[in-house]
C-alpha cells in the first residue's frame, strides 16, 4: 500500500472512532456506594457529587432511594443518540439541599440530558436549573420547598418539562422558563400552592446574549392551582411569540390566570401570536382576578374554546390591548360574574353585548353555568347537560381564526401537528364539535350502548343492536365501528368492546395494574 493511501486508510478510521461517542456506561449512586470506586461502568458511589465527576458524555447514572446532598453542577455536552441520562429509582431518591452552591442540580452549557424520577427539595435557591444549555428534558420529578424556584431555566433551547410536581417554592415560581429559550414544550405537569406564578415564560429583553424573546413554546395538560399568594397567578407570560396554551386546568390561583404582557424592551420583543384554547379557568366566589389579561402592547392573540369561571368581582376577560382588531375571541363559556360586568377595557367594565359591538368578537360565546361535576372536590368535568358540550369550535374553524392574524404559519403548522385531544389525553371530539374547556366529555358505556333501555351495558344490548339495525339498517347510530353503515361488524364491535370491560372490570376489582 503506498504512503498516500495508508495516510487516506489512517485518516478514514481515525475519523470512525472520533465521531462516534464512547461506549456508554451506567454508573449507580446508592446510600451504601462507595466514593472511593474507579470512573468505570457498573461503579456504585455515595455522593451525587462524586457521581457527577465521573459521568461522560451518553452515561446514565442510576440514583437508588435515598437522600443525596444537593449543589452539583454538570457541564456535558451529549448527542441526540447517546443522551447523558440521570435517572432515579422513584421519587424516593432524594437531592436535598444545594450545599455551597445555589442551585441543588444545575445543567450548565448542556446538551443533550434527561433527568427524571428524582425529588429535588430545600435548595437555598432553585431545586433544578437549565442554563446556556439545549435539548435537556425534566420529566417525572418532584420539585418542592425550594427557595425560589422548583425549576429555573435561562437561555436554554429546545427545552421539555414534562410531568413534574412543582409545589410549595417559598418565594417565586413553580416553573420559570426565561431569557431567551426557544422551542419548548411544558406538558403534563402539576404545579400548585408556589408564592409566585405558578407557570411563568419571561422573555427578558434587558439580559444581553440572545433576542429577548420566547419563540415557537407549547404550554398544555398542566394542572396549576392555588399559586400566588405572594401575587402570582396560574401562567403569566411576557416576551412571548407564536405560543400555544391549550388543555390546561387552571383554578384558585390569586392572580390573572392567563396573563400576556410585556413589561420592558421595544414593541418587537413585545408577546404577540398567542393562541389560547381549550382551557378550564376558575375561580371561587370572591376570589381571583381576570380569566385572561391581554396587556396594552400585546397583539395577535387567539382566545377560543375556554371556559371562564370569575369569582364574581373581575370580569372573565380583561383585554387592554391597543391593537384590538388583532384580538379574536369566539366560541368561549363564561360564569361566575354578571354579564353587565364581564370584560374589562381600558379600566371600564363593559357588557358582552357591548364587547361584541365594540370587537365584533365572541359572537358564538355563552354566558352560562358549566355544570362542573364537583367543585369542592376538584372535578371539573362537565355534566352531559353542560352548555360547554359539543360547543367549541372544530380545528378548521380554529385555523381560519389564526390564520386571519398576519405571520402565524408557525401556529398553523404546530395546530397541525398536535394530536386532536383533551386535558386527559382523550380524543375530541366524542360528539358532533369539540367541548369547550379542557375536557372532552365522555358517555358512559351505558348511555352509549343501552340498546334495549334497561340503563345497562351487557349482552342483551348486543341482540337488540342486531334486531334494531336490521329493521332499520341506514341509522347511523347502530355504526358502532365507524365504516359509515350498519352491519355485522357492528355486532363484532359491541361484543368487543363488552369483553375488554369486562376485563377491567375484573382487574380492577382484583387490584392488577393494567398495562
Amino acid at each position: 500500500m503506498s504512503s498516500t493511501n495508508r495516510f487516506f486508510v489512517y485518516l478514514f478510521l481515525f475519523t470512525i472512532v472520533f465521531a462516534c461517542p464512547l461506549s456508554a456506561r451506567t454508573l449507580h449512586l446508592a446510600p451504601d456506594g462507595d466514593d472511593n470506586a474507579e470512573c468505570a461502568a457498573g461503579a456504585v458511589f455515595a455522593t451525587l457529587g462524586r457521581a457527577v465527576e465521573c459521568l461522560a458524555p451518553g452515561d446514565t447514572l442510576l440514583i437508588a432511594n435515598g437522600v443525596y446532598a444537593g449543589g452539583v453542577v454538570i457541564t456535558l455536552r451529549s448527542s441526540p443518540e447517546a443522551p447523558l441520562v440521570i435517572r432515579g429509582q422513584s421519587l424516593e431518591a432524594i437531592v436535598e439541599g444545594s450545599g455551597d452552591k445555589v442551585d441543588a442540580i444545575r445543567i450548565q452549557e448542556c446538551s443533550h440530558v434527561i433527568l427524571e424520577h428524582l425529588t429535588v427539595r430545600k435548595a437555598r435557591r432553585a431545586g433544578v436549573s437549565v442554563r446556556f444549555s439545549d435539548h435537556v428534558r425534566v420529566a417525572d420529578c418532584l420539585l418542592t420547598n425550594n427557595e425560589t424556584w422548583g425549576i429555573f431555566t435561562s437561555f436554554a433551547d429546545d427545552l421539555t418539562i414534562e410531568n413534574i410536581e412543582a409545589s410549595y417554592n417559598r418565594v417565586q415560581h413553580g416553573i420559570y422558563h426565561s431569557n431567551s429559550g426557544d422551542r419548548f414544550v411544558i406538558r403534563g405537569n402539576h404545579v400548585h400552592h408556589n408564592n409566585g406564578n405558578g407557570i411563568h415564560l419571561n422573555g427578558d429583553p434587558e439580559i444581553p446574549g440572545g433576542d429577548g424573546v420566547l419563540n415557537e413554546g407549547l404550554v398544555e395538560r398542566n394542572l396549576v392551582h392555588h399559586n400566588g399568594a405572594g401575587g402570582g397567578g396560574a401562567i403569566n407570560m411576557t416576551h412571548v411569540h407564536d405560543i400555544i396554551v391549550r388543555n390546561n386546568i387552571l383554578h384558585h390561583n390569586r392572580a390573572n390566570s392567563v396573563t400576556i404582557y410585556q413589561d420592558t424592551g421595544t414593541f418587537e420583543q413585545g408577546s404577540k401570536r398567542v393562541l389560547v384554547t381549550g382551557n378550564t379557568i376558575y375561580y371561587a366566589p370572591g376570589e381571583g382576578r381576570s380569566g385572561i389579561n391581554v396587556q396594552t402592547t400585546s397583539e395577535k392573540v387567539v382566545i377560543t374554546g375556554n371556559i371562564f369561571v370569575s369569582g364574581g368581582s373581575r370580569g372573565n376577560l380583561q383585554i387592554e390591548s391597543e391593537h384590538l382588531p388583532s384580538i379574536i375571541s369566539d366560541y368561549n363559556l363564561f360564569w361566575g360574574v354578571d354579564q353587565s360586568i364581564l370584560v374589562e377595557r381600558n379600566d371600564n367594565v363593559i357588557s358582552l353585548d357591548q364587547w361584541r359591538q365594540l370587537s365584533g368578537n365572541d359572537l358564538h360565546s355563552r354566558r352560562a353555568d358549566p355544570l362542573f361535576g364537583d367543585i369542592e372536590g376538584f372535578d371539573f368535568i362537565p355534566a352531559q347537560s353542560s352548555p360547554a358540550v359539543d360547543a367549541a369550535a372544530p380545528l378548521d374553524t380554529v385555523r381560519a381564526m389564526v390564520a386571519r392574524l398576519e405571520g402565524t404559519s408557525w401556529l398553523l403548522e404546530r395546530l397541525d401537528s398536535l394530536s386532536a385531544e383533551d386535558f386527559a389525553g382523550n380524543s375530541r371530539p366524542v360528539g358532533t364539535a369539540p367541548d369547550i374547556g379542557a375536557y372532552e366529555f365522555r358517555p358512559s358505556l351505558e348511555s352509549m350502548y343501552d340498546f334495549n333501555g334497561d340503563s345497562r351495558f351487557g349482552v342483551a344490548d348486543a341482540l337488540a343492536l342486531l334486531l334494531k339495525g336490521l329493521r332499520d339498517p341506514g341509522n347511523l347510530s347502530y355504526d358502532i365501528n365507524g365504516d359509515g353503515q350498519w352491519g355485522a361488524a357492528d355486532i363484532v364491535s359491541l361484543v368487543r368492546i363488552m369483553i375488554e370491560n369486562l376485563s377491567m372490570s375484573v382487574a380492577l376489582a382484583g387490584g392488577l395494574e393494567l398495562e
